[in-house]
């Protein structure tokens, strides 16, 4: 047996095995994953996916100089307003303390909980809206 550090390659093999596997379990995978470009460079993106009723933000990112246009918020809504159409019921999704756990706050995200410390000073939050009652 030998050890060995991973490469983005690697990282997907191993992402695609525990999703061949997960898949017995979970059904009803669905990709929620956008992106906003300008002048043809991407700014700004999401990367989510539902399993059953739920969609899971795993990351949202916007450039550092195109922060404070509405993309982040654009992008959510995006995938709220698809995941609702398609019958899911929550968007769940964590943040750490040094990047937005006020944005998300502000757009109706209900704080789950919160690991304080996670590293560091540092928390790590989790959150949730619900979709429908």
């Amino acid at each position: 047996m030998e050890i060995r550090e991973n490469t983005e390659q690697n990282n997907e093999m191993i992402h695609g095995m525990i999703r061949q596997h997960n898949a017995k379990f979970m059904t009803e995978f669905q990709d929620y994953s956008y992106h906003i470009e300008e002048e043809g460079e991407l700014v700004a993106g999401i990367v989510a996916e539902s399993v059953f009723d739920t969609v899971e933000v795993e990351f949202l990112c916007v450039k550092e100089e195109c922060r404070g246009k509405g993309y982040g918020r654009a992008l959510l809504q995006h995938v709220e307003e698809r995941a609702k159409k398609d019958g899911r019921k929550r968007i769940l999704l964590n943040t750490y303390s040094f990047q937005a756990p006020e944005f998300y706050r502000s757009l109706g995200y209900e704080e789950l909980f919160c690991v304080d410390p996670c590293f560091q000073e540092y928390k790590q939050y989790y959150f949730c809206r619900k979709l429908s009652d």
